[in-house]
C-alpha cells in the first residue's frame, strides 16, 4: 500500500549520485536493468544479483555513501515486498558494515529503519527515526532532505496536521526544481488542509494543484482522486466522497490514511458513532500490521481494547431510543385522532416532546464523543505497547539469535575465549529478555492489586543496607554511593518489606542508569510534621526537565526513547507507593540531577 511513496523514496535515494556513471555506458544499461527488475518481483533472484553488481561497481569507484544509498534500497525493496522483519534485519546488517568500516552515514539507516515502521502503521517509531536521521544528514543532501522532510509532513497530517503543514514547506521549497515531487508536495498541502479543517487553505491548494498539473504533464494520478475527495468534503457531498474512498485503491492515500480521511469526514457530519467503528477498523489494521513485526520475535501478542463491544452497545442504545420515540409519536397521533377536542394541547405536548428527544440525542452525541476519546487513549496506550515490548526485545532476540548461529556452524573455527564471550553476551541478553517479561508481570499484577498487606515489622537501617548492597553490585565502584541514615537504628515501620525493597531497589537502578559522573545517596529520616517515614533517592545525573514531571510515572512514557527499558520502573513504584497508603514523587525544587522522595505512613 505504501508501493508509490517506496518508489519515489528509491528515485530520492539516488538524487545526484548518476552523474559520473553517465560516462559509463555498460553501467548505465546496468543501472537501468536494476530499476526495471525492481517493479518485477517474480525475478527476485535477478534483482539481488543486479543490485550486487552495482553495490560492487560503487564500492569500486570509492564512492562511499552512492554505495550505502544502494544498501538502503535493499531495505526498500523488502520493505516493498512485505518483509518488514527482514528488512529491519537488513538495516541492522548495513549498520554494523558501517561500523566496520568508520563510515558515518548513519541517517541513511535511521530513514531505512523509519520507513519499515511506517510501512506497518508504526508511525511513532518512524518519526523518531526520521528525526534521528535529520540530525545527522548532510544539510547539503537535498534529496535525502526531501525524503525526510516529505515523511515527516505525511506522517503529521492526520495526527498533528499544523506541525505538518510546517515539515511539508520545508519539503516544497528543495522540491520546487522536481515536478514529481512539487506536485507530491501540493498534494499533501491539500491532505494536510484537510485535517487542519481549512476551507479557505484547501480552496488555494487545490488551485495551485490544478493549475500546476495544466502546466505539466503527469502519467501518473496521484493526489487527482485524494483532492476531488477533500473538494467534496467541504462542500458537503459526504456520500459521494465516501464513495470515492470506497474504490479498490486510491492512488496517493494508503489504507491507513483512507480509514483517517473517512473518520475526520464522519466528523464533519456530526456522526460520532460512525467515526468511532472507523477508528476501531483503522485500529484492527494498524494492530494487523504492527503486530507481523513483534510475531516474528516472540511470536504472539493479543491486546485488545473492547472498542468493538462499546460501539455495538451505542448503536443498540441509539436503535433502542429510536423505537421508543417512534412507539411514543404513534401513541400522540392516536391520541390526536380520537381526541379532537384536545388537539392544541396534545399539539403542544407533542412540540415538547420533541425537544426532550432531540436534548437526548444531543446528550447522546456528547456521549459518544467523550467513549471515542476513551477509545483513542486507550488505543494509543495499546500502540505504545506493542511498540516498547517490540522495540526493547528486537535488540537481544538479534543478538541471541546471531551468535547462536555463528557458534553452531561449522564453518567457523572460534577461539575458545571468543566462544566463552559469546556464550555470556546470548545469557546475558536471555536474562535480559526474562526480566523485560517479569517486569511487564510485575506491572500486571500490581495493576489487579487493591492494596497491599502491611503486616511486616521492618528493620530499615538493615532494609536500606540490603538496597545499597545491591546498588553496589550494579555500580561495580564507578559511582560513589552514599547513605544516610537519620533514624534509630533499630527502628522499624509497619509495612510491606517485598513492596518497599523493589521501590527503592527501582529508584537506585534509575539514578544507575542515568548517572555518568558523581554520587547518588539513600537518605531515610522521619517526618516530624504529618508523621511516617520519608525516602529520597538522590543522584547527580541528567536530571529530568520540569516539562515531564507530570508524565513520568505513565505507563511506558520515558523522556529519551532510544535508552534501553520499557518505562514501566517508575509507573510499578508509584502504584505500589500508593498500595501501601503512601505517595512517590520527584522534587521539583532538586536542580543538580533528579531526587525522588517516597513517603511511607507510620
Amino acid at each position: 500500500m505504501h508501493r508509490h511513496l517506496l518508489i519515489l523514496m528509491l528515485l530520492l535515494c539516488c538524487l545526484g549520485v548518476n552523474a559520473q556513471q553517465q560516462q559509463d555506458t555498460a553501467f548505465r544499461k546496468l543501472y537501468k536493468q536494476y530499476f526495471k527488475l525492481y517493479n518485477e518481483p517474480e525475478k527476485e533472484k535477478e534483482f539481488w544479483e543486479t543490485s550486487k553488481k552495482v553495490e560492487a561497481y560503487y564500492k569500486k569507484q570509492g564512492r562511499q555513501r552512492s554505495y550505502y544509498k544502494m544498501r538502503q534500497n535493499e531495505v526498500l525493496y523488502l520493505v516493498d515486498h512485505g518483509r518488514a522483519y527482514q528488512a529491519i534485519k537488513r538495516s541492522n546488517e548495513i549498520l554494523e558494515e558501517m561500523k566496520s568500516e568508520g563510515a558515518k552515514h548513519y541517517d541513511i539507516v535511521y530513514t531505512s529503519l523509519a520507513t519499515v515502521y511506517e510501512s506497518r502503521g508504526n508511525y511513532r517509531m518512524a518519526k523518531q527515526y526520521f528525526m534521528e536521521s535529520l540530525k545527522i544528514v548532510n544539510q547539503a543532501d537535498s534529496g535525502a532532505l526531501i525524503s525526510i522532510y516529505s515523511r515527516i509532513a505525511a506522517l503529521q497530517s492526520t495526527r498533528e496536521p499544523k506541525e505538518a503543514w510546517e515539515w511539508n514547506e520545508k519539503f516544497g521549497s528543495l522540491a520546487i526544481v522536481y515536478p514529481d515531487y512539487y506536485k507530491m508536495y501540493l498534494s499533501q498541502k491539500g491532505q494536510i488542509s484537510f485535517f487542519m479543517s481549512d476551507k479557505a487553505k484547501f480552496t488555494k491548494a487545490k488551485a495551485e494543484f490544478d493549475n500546476y498539473l495544466k502546466q505539466h504533464h503527469f502519467v501518473d494520478s496521484v493526489g487527482m482522486v485524494s483532492m476531488s475527495i477533500f473538494q467534496k468534503s467541504f462542500n458537503g457531498q459526504y456520500d459521494e466522497a465516501l464513495a470515492l474512498l470506497d474504490q479498490k485503491e486510491v492512488p496517493g492515500l494508503d489504507l491507513i490514511t483512507i480509514h483517517d480521511v473517512k473518520g475526520h469526514i464522519y466528523e464533519m457530519m456530526g456522526r460520532y458513532d460512525l467515526c468511532m467503528k472507523e477508528s476501531a477498523i483503522r485500529r484492527d489494521l494498524r494492530d494487523s500490521l504492527n503486530s507481523d513485526l513483534l510475531y516474528d520475535n516472540i511470536n504472539e501478542v493479543n491486546a485488545e481494547t473492547g472498542l468493538t463491544l462499546l460501539t455495538e452497545k451505542a448503536e443498540k442504545d441509539h436503535e433502542a431510543m429510536i423505537r421508543e420515540a417512534a412507539k411514543e409519536r404513534e401513541h400522540w397521533f392516536a391520541a390526536v385522532i380520537g381526541l379532537l377536542a384536545v388537539a392544541l394541547g396534545l399539539v403542544a405536548s407533542r412540540y415538547l416532546q420533541k425537544r426532550r428527544y432531540q436534548k437526548k440525542l444531543l446528550k447522546q452525541n456528547k456521549e459518544l464523543e467523550i467513549a471515542l476519546d476513551h477509545a483513542q487513549e486507550s488505543d494509543r496506550m495499546k500502540t505504545s505497547f506493542i511498540e516498547h515490548v517490540s522495540h526493547e526485545i528486537r535488540t537481544p532476540l538479534n543478538v541471541i539469535t546471531g551468535f547462536a548461529q555463528v557458534i553452531t556452524n561449522p564453518d567457523y573455527e572460534l577461539e575458545e575465549e571468543e566462544r566463552n564471550n559469546m556464550i555470556s553476551d546470548i545469557s546475558k541478553n536471555t536474562i535480559e529478555i526474562t526480566n523485560l517479561v517479569n517486569e511487564l508481570l510485575e506491572v500486571a499484577e500490581d495493576e489487579s492489586r487493591e492494596h497491599y498487606e502491611r503486616n511486616d515489622n521492618v528493620n530499615i537501617h538493615q532494609l536500606c543496607q540490603e538496597v545499597i548492597k545491591n546498588a553496589s553490585v550494579i555500580n561495580n565502584a564507578h559511582l560513589q554511593l552514599n547513605y544516610k541514615n537519620m533514624l534509630a537504628q533499630d527502628f522499624t515501620l509497619r509495612t510491606n518489606k517485598i513492596a518497599l525493597k523493589k521501590i527503592l531497589n527501582q529508584l537506585m537502578n534509575n539514578a544507575l542508569k542515568f548517572t555518568k559522573e558523581g554520587e547518588i545517596e539513600l537518605k531515610v529520616r522521619e517526618r516530624a510534621a504529618n508523621g511516617g517515614v520519608e525516602f529520597t533517592v538522590t543522584d547527580t545525573g541528567i536530571g529530568i526537565d520540569k516539562k515531564y514531571h507530570e508524565k513520568i510515572f505513565e505507563r511506558f512514557y520515558k523522556v529519551d526513547n532510544f535508552k534501553q527499558g520499557l518505562g514501566l520502573g517508575l509507573t510499578m513504584s508509584h502504584k505500589i507507593a500508593e498500595l501501601l497508603g503512601g505517595s512517590l514523587d520527584i522534587d521539583d525544587s532538586y536542580k543538580k540531577g533528579a531526587r525522588f522522595v517516597l513517603i511511607l505512613p507510620s
